[in-house]
C-alpha cells in the first residue's frame, strides 16, 4: 500500500496559469472557475455554501483517490492544498481545498452523462426528470440499458466498476454529472473518464454529529441490502418531491448491485477480488490507512456552517446569513483524526462485507 500522503501544496492565486471553467455542466446553476497551476494541477476549493462541507471533505478526496488508484483502477491522486488569495477574489470559496491533475490532455474534453443524454437522447433514459441531489443514491439500470452502452461493452464494464466503487466509498453524490466520457478533439468518445470527486463519502460526513453520521451510514447499509421502505419512514422529509427521491434512493443501490451482478459477472468478480484485498489490508495494516492531520490545515468541523454560505451567496439574504452566524459561531468540533480514521476503517470493512453478501448470494 502506498502511504497516504497528507502534505499540503501551497499556491498563490496570482501565480495561476489559467482558470478551468467547470467541465461538469449540470442542472445546478452557476459556473466554477478553478485556477490551474503548472503541471496542469487544478485547485479545487472547499465551498462555503456546499452542504455539510467540513475539512474532512478534502481528506476524503486524498483517502479515496489513493485507495482507488492502488486497489481498483488508475485515478487522479488528490492532495491537500492551500491557494492564498483565492477567497479574497472568490468570496464564496475558501483558500483551503485540494489539488488534482487534470483528467484529460490538451485537445481532449469531458462529457458527463447528463450532457451526453441531452445531446444523444435515448428513450430508455428519462434525462429530463434527472435531479442533482447531494444526499441520494442513483439508479443506474436505465443508463446501462441505453443503446450506446449496450453497443460499447468495454465502457459499460468500466461504468459497472465505477458504480461498484461508488457504493464501496459510500458516495452520497454519485449523480449523473459525476460520471463522464473522455472525448477527443472532434468530440468522439474515447473511454469513460477516471473517477473524480470523492468528498461526499459517508464515512467522513458529520464528524461533529454522531447521530446524523449513524443515520446516513444506516441509509447506505439499507440501500445496499435492499430493505423495503416502511410506510411513513420518510415522513420527516416534508417536501413531497424530496420524500419521493429518498424513498427511491433507499433501495436503488441493491437494484444496481443485482443488475451488475447479472449483466457484468466478470466485472463483479474482479471488484470482489480487489475489495477483499482491500479489506484484508484494512485489517492487517490499518495504520497505513490512518488520516494524518496536517498542522497547516483546518482541524475543526461544523457540518451546519454551510447554511451561512448558502444564505449569503446563493439566497443573497444577509439577514438570514447573520442570524446563522450568530447561531452557529463557535459550534465547530475539533477533529480527532485517529478516531475518525478507525471509525471509517471499521465502517468500510462492514460495507465491503454487505456488498459481498449481496454480490455472492445465489438467487
Amino acid at each position: 500500500m502506498t502511504a497516504m500522503y497528507y502534505k499540503v501544496r501551497h499556491y498563490q492565486y496570482k501565480n495561476r496559469i489559467g482558470n478551468l471553467k467547470s467541465e461538469a455542466v449540470g442542472v445546478v446553476s452557476g459556473e466554477k472557475h478553478f485556477p490551474i497551476f503548472p503541471g496542469n494541477m487544478i485547485f479545487k476549493p472547499l465551498t462555503k455554501s456546499k452542504p455539510f462541507s467540513t475539512p474532512l471533505y478534502a481528506y476524503a478526496e486524498v483517502f479515496w483517490s489513493t485507495i482507488i488508484n492502488e486497489y481498483f483502477m488508475p485515478a487522479p491522486r488528490y492532495e491537500l492544498a492551500i491557494c492564498e488569495g483565492y477567497e479574497a477574489v472568490n468570496e464564496k470559496y475558501l483558500d483551503y481545498g485540494t489539488t488534482v491533475p487534470m483528467a484529460y490532455k490538451e485537445g481532449e474534453s469531458l462529457l458527463n452523462l447528463l450532457e451526453f443524454f441531452r445531446k444523444y437522447p435515448d428513450e430508455k433514459v428519462d434525462i429530463d426528470n434527472y435531479v442533482n441531489y447531494c444526499q441520494m443514491f442513483y439508479d443506474y439500470r436505465d443508463i446501462f440499458e441505453a443503446d450506446f452502452l449496450q453497443e460499447h461493452q468495454e465502457m459499460a464494464e468500466q461504468l459497472a466498476m465505477q458504480v461498484l466503487i461508488s457504493v464501496l466509498k459510500g458516495d452520497q453524490n454519485y449523480h449523473y454529472e459525476n460520471v463522464a466520457f473522455l472525448c477527443d478533439k472532434d468530440g468522439g468518445i474515447i473511454s469513460l473518464a477516471p473517477m473524480i470527486d470523492h468528498e461526499f463519502s459517508t464515512y467522513f460526513m458529520f464528524p461533529d454529529d454522531v447521530s446524523r453520521h449513524v443515520y446516513w451510514l444506516m441509509e447506505l447499509s439499507k440501500s445496499i441490502r435492499g430493505w423495503e421502505v416502511r410506510p411513513g419512514e420518510y415522513d420527516n422529509f416534508k417536501d413531497p418531491e424530496e420524500r419521493k427521491l429518498m424513498e427511491k434512493s433507499a433501495t436503488c443501490i441493491h437494484k444496481n448491485l443485482l443488475y451488475i451482478k447479472e449483466h457484468y459477472p466478470q466485472t463483479t468478480e474482479e471488484f470482489l477480488d480487489k475489495a477483499e484485498k482491500l479489506k484484508t489490508a484494512l485489517t492487517e495494516a490499518s495504520e497505513d490507512f490512518l488520516i494524518r492531520r496536517n498542522m497547516e490545515y483546518p482541524d475543526c468541523a461544523d457540518s451546519s456552517a454551510w447554511l451561512i454560505g448558502k444564505a449569503r451567496y446563493k439566497d443573497k439574504d444577509e439577514e438570514k446569513a447573520s442570524a446563522y452566524e450568530a447561531e452557529l459561531y463557535g459550534k465547530g468540533k475539533k477533529l480527532d483524526f485517529r478516531d475518525v480514521s478507525i471509525s471509517a476503517i471499521n465502517e468500510i470493512k462492514a460495507v465491503i462485507s454487505q456488498m459481498e453478501e449481496v454480490l455472492r448470494k445465489r438467487e
